[in-house]
């Protein structure tokens, strides 16, 4: 009931303070517009790193990395003359952090054998097209790893509409080729104990994967597991990227690795709150993506298949699986474990339905469906209860950093566009011959005029990383990706904020979210493919 309990609290507390105390309201006013102002310039910091670092790591050729690693004694040394000559500062930063991790490995002695890691695709489907399905799938057969080296599942429902197998087989007959092993998995429904959530479907799907894998011998932590939503498009060096990355992490198998999803497959489709909402997505991801030491995997993300199975799979009953499969491998390996960036970025779909409403009505939706993520507070605060394995001081933390961000989901929006006007609508005399009564809109305005400044420089990034216009859209589409951003403020307060007070208040008063609502894939197909 607490994340609940303190959202209302903070409504109810703005009103009654507004009216009985409004120079107190004009005070936290002031103050929480400040501490708004720092936290806006620390994320677009977080947001400008990000993006050059992802640009950066586009440079390397991380399949010839993979090759090159099978020497970690020559590469290191190859990767210290090239920091000596390197004119590019971000470049320099991750071949520094290349150097570290590479004294590592030649330190402890590690053989790091790439062509050794296979890789487990999961590709759960319920209801989504041939076309979304082949444009996913095609992108893991593109990719510059080894066909013998990938095992591709798609992970469908028995509850599914009718066409479901057909499509399946359609996908088999023409990927199969493409990847050692193309199983198709049918999970079935109404199963006891199991609730219609996505890591019902993929846990199902992982265990018989694992099937496969011990009738060839093949162990555990040699393979790498990539659960991804039915519209994750990678880019061609996704797959050696990861395997880099997770032969040199400093503790390969107590760490998942997670990629920057950037909301793009049909982002010039959407309506333009639905642009915005793809966007701010986009962006905050890419915003944790420079704060490892906070970050938690998000929809697309990849672990050790060993890992998995010791921790017991994903969760069966609940929505939020992919938040959830962190905490229970943090709390399982009490605390000794955390997120790898791999600074290159996944491509999925942006909400759009057939229509405006529809698609704003399932924008909804989605960010309620993300916000019930806000059990995963109880869920931590419940397992971290006693448990002194875990540092005090970390477990603290945590607590803390997933309570705030859902406080600050729910109740920031509102904060800013509603709390600096109460005090003058309820205060009355008490507040209108005060001096903050002058001062207080001239103030805040100014504060956050100069914190919206900020979003000028993501209007840019914005602009930069979308991908080419459609041909059937012209420049009048490009200007509304601009002219869209004048929506932040509706956006941010119907959109964003009220599904978190809906799940906050849903988990208050025990009506819980008990179906994973999948978010329709709606995409206007080229007339030749249409």
């Amino acid at each position: 009931m607490v994340p609940g309990l303190l959202t209302w609290s903070t409504i109810l507390a703005a009103v009654l303070l507004s009216y009985f105390q409004p120079v107190w309201v004009a005070v936290f006013i002031i103050i929480f517009d400040l501490y708004w102002f720092f936290m806006a310039l620390n994320i677009l910091i977080h947001l400008v790193h990000t993006y050059h670092m992802l640009g950066a790591h586009k440079k390397i050729d991380w399949s010839r990395r993979c090759e090159d690693l099978r020497s970690p004694k020559e590469l290191l040394h190859q990767i210290q003359e090239q920091l000596k000559s390197e004119p590019d500062g971000w470049v320099r930063e991750i071949l520094s952090k290349e150097i570290i991790s590479l004294k590592r490995v030649v330190a402890e002695g590690r053989k790091p054998e790439w062509d050794k890691i296979m890789h487990l695709i999961l590709l759960p489907t319920v209801s989504e097209s041939y076309h979304v399905l082949e444009t996913s799938i095609a992108s893991y057969a593109a990719a510059d790893f080894p066909t013998q080296n990938k095992v591709m599942v798609l992970a469908t429902e028995s509850r599914g509409s009718s066409d479901r197998q057909e499509i399946a087989r359609k996908l088999q007959e023409r990927f199969e080729a493409s990847f050692s092993k193309f199983i198709i998995t049918v999970h079935p429904d109404d199963v006891p104990g199991e609730a219609k959530v996505k890591g019902a479907n993929i846990t199902y799907a992982a265990k018989q994967a694992k099937q496969y894998f011990d009738q060839q011998g093949i162990e555990l932590e040699n393979i790498l597991v990539s659960a991804f939503d039915s519209d994750t498009v990678v880019p061609r060096d996704y797959f050696s990227k990861l395997t880099y990355t997770f032969l040199t992490a400093k503790k390969p198998l107590r760490s998942s690795y997670q990629p920057t999803p950037l909301f793009h497959n049909n982002v010039w489709d959407t309506p333009a709150v639905n642009r915005v909402a793809a966007a701010s997505n986009s962006f905050w991801q890419m915003i944790e993506t420079s704060r490892p030491d906070r970050l938690i995997t998000f929809s697309s993300h990849s672990l050790s298949f060993k890992t998995l199975v010791e921790v017991g799979y994903w969760p069966v009953d609940l929505i939020p699986d992919d938040s959830r499969i962190f905490w229970k491998c943090f709390i399982h390996f009490d605390g000794d474990y955390r997120v790898e960036p791999l600074y290159t970025t996944v491509s999925l779909d942006a909400v759009a339905l057939e229509g405006y409403s529809a698609s704003l009505f399932g924008q909804y939706k989605q960010y309620l469906r993300w916000a019930w993520g806000v059990i995963d507070v109880v869920y931590i605060i419940d397992k971290f209860w006693g448990n002194k394995r875990i540092p005090l001081g970390k477990r603290l933390l945590n607590v803390y950093r997933l309570s705030i961000a859902h406080y600050f989901w729910a109740n920031a929006a509102l904060m800013i566009a509603a709390l600096g006007w109460l005090p003058l609508i309820l205060g009355g005399d008490r507040f209108s011959n005060e001096v903050f009564a002058l001062n207080l809109p001239s103030t805040t305005s100014t504060i956050m005029t100069i914190s919206m400044a900020f979003l000028v420089v993501s209007v840019i990034i914005n602009f930069i990383m979308l991908p080419d216009r459609p041909k059937n859209y012209g420049r009048v589409r490009s200007i509304g990706m601009v002219v869209q951003w004048v929506l932040v403020p509706v956006f941010s307060l119907i959109i964003l904020a009220m599904p978190a007070i809906e799940a906050q208040t849903r988990l208050m008063i025990g009506k819980p979210l008990e179906r994973f609502w999948v978010t329709p894939k709606y995409r206007k197909l080229p007339k030749e493919n249409a």
